[in-house]
């Protein structure tokens, strides 16, 4: 799902038509099913969580950024990172809580990415509420 979500050019609306058609194909009742008639337990998580995202514009950082996510660049100094968030307003220089000493984010404004202008895209690396809280659910075989 997450390599799916990676090459979303669709929106949500494209990312849940790809899964509903996985999740119709079959594979993954049959290996539930494989699972249960072998005695596991089954719980499904994620790593993270997505949301849709408009682009605000692409930023020329070159090899400033240490890491450049459609939702989140990572800079070696406060500057570097301070620099580009003037260019961006509402944009949220995260002040390292959490995060080591030389690790400099800028995360992109509300619902938006850092991708081509007006481009929409299926994205994680933020901190809205659908990126950081993750499903934790116990599957049973239905009865």
């Amino acid at each position: 799902v997450d390599r799916t979500m990676h090459g979303m050019q669709l929106g949500s609306a494209g990312m849940h038509a790809q899964v509903r058609h996985w999740a119709e194909s079959g594979e993954l009742q049959a290996l539930l099913g494989l699972l249960f008639d072998n005695g596991f337990d089954v719980w499904l998580t994620s790593d993270h969580g997505n949301i849709e995202a408009q682009g605000v514009g692409k930023p020329n950082v070159g090899v400033t950024a240490e890491e450049r996510g459609e939702r989140v660049h990572v800079f070696e100094t406060a500057l570097l990172r301070d620099q580009l968030a003037a260019q961006y307003p509402g944009s949220l220089s995260w002040g390292g809580a959490g995060l080591p000493d030389d690790y400099h984010a800028l995360l992109a404004p509300g619902r938006t990415a850092f991708v081509h202008q007006g481009a929409s895209i299926v994205g994680h690396g933020g901190i809205s509420v659908e990126e950081v809280i993750v499903p934790f659910v116990r599957i049973g075989r239905g009865r």
